[in-house]
């Protein structure tokens, strides 16, 4: 058969598929929209906006500079919502969410929240018409000093008056008023940072701002009668500038960095550079080679060898006697524990900093070692990681982040051509881990934490490692400013069907998950917390059973195809009826392809035995733009409620089913996660 002939036969197929999918779209939005409704209705009623304005008034940032240059003192009980009408929009609810927020957590003295992003077209002549046509949101990290001194990702912030008498805002410095708030929001966390007080910067994990993107007049009627906001309205997004981050404001950061006390302490700190290598010589050369120690000062190198054959072992001694550098070559033949390694070269190590680096890393020079290096003698940083790139353009690592679905490399696979994210790829930032391929600490910091985890023997040692200095009050740092290539397969992503590695990877995660219960569960910089509801969504909400499974038999007819599947909440517990439930929300999709193609299930598999669950879907308009080649991800998520009667007990595997209505293709993978019934 032709393949004309196939896609005729395929669109003919999927014909009724995209009725239906339509019709499910259509029937979301309206509820979507009936829930803005609610929520207007309840923030405009007279004695809830009284009430909220006895304690949060909104206030514009140019009435903030007129009052300051008037000597006006703030009530030192109120809070202040500072906002700048252009860098967005403040929503309507916003001082409610501040003012309900407060009351679960009364400590918090400067709150900001995430934003979103709606649709405008000059010719369309209907800005409220693009405000319905909202589209992905930034969920915000929380406090990260690194990544406030990139660019202002705090945006407007509700700040309490007796903090805001306190700090002196350079409201005549400054000629644009998005200056001055970018100002005021350093000098108010330098405060709370250096009394001690960083705990009382706090985010609210909800929208206060939404952000206009104008795009042409075609794209805007398109994006009307299709919603399919990630073809339309991402590419847009990704073109605005990150606030506050173009070199024009380059002396503000460098300064209120230096102030804030989270630049380096020392420019040139030696540095033992730690490479763990086996039966690898000439990758191992290429690499030591690509590094030109010759001209950085300050440096030793250290091989660790667990077990080259005598021809590869003679090949790795001769070439670092010849090298011309400060070198040591420790061979300890051995089964591969590439935390072992490196905490037995981390004890013979000399420098101030160590330098952990894979074979398969090569470098343009060595200029990325001492900027790394002095990067972690900063105060208050943990592990410090680059930018890594595959041999073909596309990234590796830009951060690891943490969660249910954790831990997981942030875009790998994706063009690095383009921003990704809020910067993710393009500027330096606070990140919950980076990768043991290119990562440096202290010395004396790792050895504080007992080096890397030996019980981890090859994955997630780095991961745990971050976690570990995170819970200690650290920040781990990505300088996205250096760049590297790092050789490593790319199809990392697929490991989930080899079926030892996958057991091996869980099992590893298992340890990782006892370790670090807490970070596993949400990641701090991803938003991967669940959003804050006003008081009556609350009474709306609850634990009442809503979806049905049943026993039964699926299974994959594709070896390439995968499900990607993330989760916010993934619990069992008894609701007020006395009943056993899983209660799951999150999402699952299949890269790469049109997600209107499928129907998702959860698998529960024990021996044998599985069961069903098919999944309803769910908007989830943050899954926008955010997977490279995929269509129709806003209608991928998944919040249900399943009863756990009548399931015999024991510990079930999860796993995640797609099925292809496009074709015959049938998908399944295992998620990592297991459920006791």
């Amino acid at each position: 058969m032709s393949q004309s002939i196939k896609k005729t036969v395929q669109k003919a197929m999927l014909l009724p598929r995209k009725t239906k999918y339509e019709r499910e779209r259509l029937r979301l939005l309206k509820e979507y929209e009936e829930e803005c409704l609610r929520r207007d209705e309840y923030v405009s009623d007279e004695k809830i906006k009284a009430e909220t304005f006895g304690k949060v008034e909104r206030l514009d940032i140019e009435t903030f500079i007129s009052n300051k240059e008037n000597g006006i003192v703030f009530d030192d009980q109120r809070y202040y919502l500072i906002y700048d009408p252009k860098l967005g929009i403040l929503r309507k609810e916003s001082e409610r969410l501040v003012y309900e927020y407060l009351e679960d957590n009364p400590c918090a003295v400067f709150i900001y929240g995430d934003e979103d992003y709606f649709a405008v077209s000059k010719d369309s002549g209907s800005a409220d018409k693009g405000f319905q046509i909202r589209a992905f949101r930034y969920f915000k990290p929380e406090f990260s000093p690194k990544t406030l001194g990139s660019f202002d990702y705090i945006n407007a912030f509700a700040i309490k008056g007796d903090l805001l008498n306190s700090v002196s805002a350079e409201v005549k410095e400054y000629p644009d008023p998005s200056a001055v708030m970018y100002d005021l929001t350093f000098e108010a966390s330098i405060k709370l940072k250096n009394e001690g007080r960083e705990k009382e910067i706090q985010r609210i994990p909800a929208v206060l701002v939404s952000k206009e993107t104008e795009i042409p007049k075609k794209d805007y009627e398109g994006l009307v009668k299709t919603y399919d906001l990630s073809k339309y309205m991402y590419p847009y997004v990704l073109k605005k500038e990150l606030s506050l981050s173009s070199k024009e404001y380059e002396g503000l950061r460098r300064e209120k960095s230096a102030k804030m006390g989270i630049l380096p302490e020392k420019e040139d700190p030696s540095v033992s550079m730690i490479i763990p290598s086996k039966d690898n010589p000439d990758m191992l050369i290429t690499c030591i080679e690509s590094l030109h120690l010759n001209e950085v000062s300050n440096v030793e190198l250290i091989v660790i060898d667990n077990g080259s054959s005598d021809e590869n072992r003679r090949k790795i001694e001769d070439y670092l006697k010849n090298s011309g550098t400060e070198n040591r070559y420790i061979y300890e033949p051995g089964e591969f524990n590439y935390s072992r390694m490196n905490n037995t070269a981390a004890k013979e190590a000399k420098g101030e900093v160590l330098l952990l680096l894979n074979d398969d890393i090569e470098a343009e020079d060595g200029g990325f070692i001492k900027k790394m290096a002095s990067e972690a003698t900063a105060k208050g940083v943990g592990c410090v990681g680059c930018r890594l790139l595959y041999p073909n353009g596309l990234i590796q690592h830009v951060g690891i982040a943490g969660g249910v679905d954790g831990p997981a490399h942030k875009h790998m696979g994706e063009s690095d051509d383009v921003r990704r994210g809020h910067g993710d790829n393009t500027v330096n930032k606070n990140v919950l881990a980076v990768t043991g391929a290119c990562l440096a600490i202290r010395k004396d910091l790792y050895e504080e934490q007992g080096g890397l985890c030996e019980e981890l023997k090859v994955g997630y040692n780095d991961v745990d490692l971050c976690m570990t200095l995170y819970e200690k009050g650290y920040k781990n740092v990505l300088l996205n400013e250096e760049k590297l290539t790092h050789h490593e397969s790319v199809s990392r992503g697929k490991d989930a069907k080899n079926q030892a590695k996958s057991e091996r990877l869980k099992a590893e995660k298992d340890i990782l998950s006892k370790r670090h219960p807490e970070l596993m569960r949400s990641d701090p910089y991803e938003g991967g917390c669940e959003d804050f509801k006003l008081s009556f969504e609350r009474q709306n909400t609850g634990n009442t059973v809503n979806a049905k499974g049943s026993f039964g038999k699926r299974t994959s007819n594709d070896d390439e195809g995968w499900i990607y599947s993330s989760f916010e909440k993934f619990e069992t517990l008894v609701n007020e009826k006395n009943e056993k439930i899983l209660s799951a929300k999150g999402f699952a999709l299949v890269p790469g392809i049109d997600n209107m193609r499928f129907d998702f299930e959860m698998l529960l598999e024990k021996d044998d035995t599985q069961f069903i669950i098919p999944i309803e879907r769910r908007l989830r308009t943050d899954l926008l733009g955010r997977f490279n080649g995929s269509q129709n991800t806003e209608l991928c998520g998944m919040d249900f409620v399943l009863g756990l009667e009548g399931i015999p007990s024991g510990e079930y595997k999860v796993r995640m089913y797609a099925k292809d209505h496009g074709n015959v293709r049938e998908l399944i993978t295992d998620t990592g996660l297991s459920v006791q019934v």
